[in-house]
C-alpha cells in the first residue's frame, strides 16, 4: 500500500464504505491511514493538522486510534 498515494487510499476507504466491501477490506484500509496519521505525526515529533484526513473517516476512529499509540 506503500505507493498508493494518501489521497488515493482516503478514496478507496470511502468507496469500499459506500459499497459496502468486505469489512476486513475496509479495516484494512483504515489501519493503513490511521498508521500514516501516526508516522507523519513521530516523524515530524510535532502534532500535525490531520484535518483533512480526519474529515475522510469517522473522527470517532482517529481519536480512538490516537489514543491507544
Amino acid at each position: 500500500m506503500d505507493t498508493l498515494s494518501d489521497e488515493l487510499l482516503i478514496e478507496a476507504y470511502n468507496d469500499a464504505k459506500a459499497y459496502h466491501l468486505n469489512a476486513d477490506f475496509i479495516h484494512l484500509l483504515k489501519s493503513e491511514i490511521l498508521r500514516r496519521i501516526i508516522a507523519k505525526m513521530l516523524a515530524e515529533s510535532k502534532t500535525i493538522d490531520i484535518t483533512y484526513i480526519k474529515s475522510c473517516i469517522d473522527t470517532n476512529e482517529v481519536n480512538e486510534y490516537l489514543n491507544l499509540a
